[in-house]
């Protein structure tokens, strides 16, 4: 089976739960309906591996970001945000790392940076297939930025990657919804490896070398269907975010010195070119990477 229709297999929605789920948010008037329909979602996203305890918050990792200043620009600038990708798992990584990227724009104040992506991540939603949700959200985008509230913008740019999460797992596309909030994570870890390498602090590395949060997006990956999970585009993805988990591990439980967070910035760069690279339909690569 081929990489693409791997991923297209994971898509298939689950229409009487979409539509249960509706039903519920329509007629819970009472106190107790509408404890019962959130007790249901709750248990469905549980189920999805999706909870407060063991994932990570959309709003904290992108938050973390703005200890990372001055912001890379010149990395984000250098980036080619309309790539696009013959298969659902590429894009979704590709739209959480554009989120990220969004959010750091932000923090630099650069609201017409912050409106091209916006209108990449309306692009790439479509592409995803959960476009729906995201145009008003986009017109609030614009309005914040127009305005330069660039606390309002942060805030529209955590709603858009949650959004799109949630349509995703509505449709129980799961796998997908995850990658995109690893997406986020990966491009956020690797703007923020730039900057602390240029400019280190005890608190940059210390937010590099938050373990748990690896190990939280590993399981992810390590849960995907197993004819995904071992494609060569996977399986390096893999390998390199554990060489970043490695050179944590190696800290001894002490923060990360700035010869240690350099390496790390060496191998987050490595991962966004394996996260961004031409694969064919068995998920191999196109081209030799340099690595």
């Amino acid at each position: 089976m081929s990489f693409q229709k791997l991923i297209v297999n994971r898509f298939l929605s689950s229409f009487g739960l979409v539509g249960w789920i509706a039903c519920a948010s329509l007629f819970a008037q009472t106190d107790d309906e509408r404890e019962l329909a959130e007790s249901s979602e709750q248990h469905r996203r549980e189920e999805l591996g999706v909870n407060p305890v063991t994932s990570p918050s959309i709003a904290g990792l992108l938050q973390d970001l703005e200890t990372f200043r001055p912001v890379p620009i010149k990395l984000i600038q250098e980036t080619n945000h309309s790539l696009g990708f013959n298969n659902r798992l590429q894009t979704a990584l590709h739209f959480g790392s554009m989120v990220a990227d969004g959010f750091m724009l932000t923090i630099a104040e650069r609201p017409q940076d912050v409106q091209l992506i916006g209108r990449e991540l309306i692009r790439q939603s479509r592409a995803l297939g959960v476009g729906g949700k995201l145009t008003s959200r986009s017109k609030s985008l614009f309005e914040f930025s127009d305005k330069g509230d660039w606390l309002g913008m942060r805030e529209e740019l955590i709603r858009t990657q949650e959004d799109v999460e949630e349509s995703m797992m509505e449709l129980h596309d799961e796998e997908m919804a995850h990658m995109v909030s690893l997406g986020g994570w990966l491009r956020g870890f690797q703007l923020g490896a730039a900057c602390a390498v240029e400019r280190y602090s005890l608190e940059k590395a210390g937010i590099l070398g938050r373990i748990n949060i690896m190990d939280y997006f590993l399981d992810r990956l390590d849960t995907l269907n197993p004819n995904l999970k071992s494609t060569e585009m996977v399986g390096a993805l893999i390998g390199k975010i554990r060489e970043i988990r490695r050179v944590v591990l190696e800290a001894q439980g002490v923060t990360p010195s700035p010869a240690q967070v350099e390496i790390m910035s060496k191998l987050a760069n490595e991962a966004e070119v394996i996260a961004t690279a031409k694969v064919d339909g068995d998920g191999r690569f196109i081209e030799k990477l340099n690595l």
